[in-house]
């Protein structure tokens, strides 16, 4: 292969029960070596608690265990074909290490059970504000992704929403903003204050909601806005009968293109399969840090501005 010319194999990251296996894949001639990172992405785990579904929050179920603390600003649009929602989303929430939530299961024949950590209480970080607004302390809901206990509670969270036929005053998500989260704190929290700026609102163009994709054939991405520091799509199984629809399966992290950018057919023919063929593509374009709150809380926070757009359509 000449230096000059184009490299046409990537080594695509694929994880496979814990496992970590590496398949070349070719791609088109004007994409580098480097241009696509793709991870086949964990089954998800049912029995933990979520707060919110990745297409709404930007984060992976893997990423809400490693960062006992996020504090998320996003704006979400999401095409079902015959219409569009959207909505600005924030949250902040900070777990309590010191009180896990344990679920009992029955584990054989015998009878013998095990205590399973399902999630964490959220604590009480006093009055909280994203930039000058509030935003409004609940109990947070005792829900997993395939249930929900009415008369059970997490702990406390905060959040804020502001939707097409609900919305917050004074709060909408808006690019190339700095945002800060504050909070009064409480009990062993103190005070805290962090920021982040949000990217470029990003839109993808090419794949439409509503459209027919084959596994046989090249995914081509197009979109519109300046990538923010980390560009990746996931692609989900969909189900709308379910308590929480969207369950990622593979990721494919965008490290090169300005505007545009092919997915060969071998990584979608990795894509696990679905009883309905119906998919959701998230595009989601964030800025991030890991930082801390006080040496009196145990763990790392995130915090992350992103711009989400969700695309519904058929895999076959």
């Amino acid at each position: 292969m000449r230096r000059s010319g184009f490299i046409i194999l990537i080594l695509v990251v694929l994880w496979f029960v814990g496992c970590q296996e590496k398949l070349p894949v070719e791609l088109a001639a004007d994409q580098s070596a480097s241009a696509l990172e793709v991870k086949v992405l964990p089954a998800i785990d049912s029995t933990l608690i979520v707060d919110a579904s990745v297409d709404t929050s930007g984060v992976l179920q893997t990423e809400e265990q490693a960062y006992p603390a996020t504090l998320l600003v996003s704006g979400v649009k999401t095409d079902f074909g015959t219409y569009r929602a959207t909505f600005s989303y924030s949250r902040i929430l900070l777990n309590d290490p010191k009180h896990p939530i344990t679920r009992t299961d029955q584990q054989d024949s015998q009878s013998s059970v095990s205590a399973k950590v399902i999630g964490y209480l959220g604590l009480d970080v006093g009055n909280a504000k994203v930039n000058s607004v509030d935003i409004p302390k609940s109990f947070r809901p005792f829900r997993t992704w395939s249930s929900v206990e009415p008369n059970q509670f997490a702990g406390r969270t905060y959040t804020l929403v502001d939707e097409d036929n609900a919305p917050a005053s004074n709060f909408v998500y808006a690019a190339g903003q700095q945002y800060r989260f504050v909070a009064d704190g409480k009990n062993s929290i103190p005070a805290f204050s962090k920021e982040i700026s949000s990217p470029d609102e990003i839109t993808l163009v090419e794949p439409k909601a509503g459209q027919i994709l084959f596994r046989s054939d090249d995914l081509h991405l197009q979109w519109q806005g300046k990538r923010g520091q980390q560009l990746r799509l996931l692609i989900s199984s969909f189900d709308e009968q379910s308590n929480v629809p969207v369950k990622p399966l593979l990721q494919v992290s965008i490290q090169e293109g300005s505007s545009s950018v092919t997915i060969p057919a071998k990584v979608m023919q990795s894509v696990q399969a679905n009883g309905s063929g119906h998919y959701m593509l998230s595009f989601i374009s964030s800025n991030s840090i890991s930082t801390t709150i006080s040496p009196d809380y145990d763990g790392s926070v995130l915090v992350q501005a992103a711009s989400i757009h969700n695309v519904l359509l058929w895999l076959k």
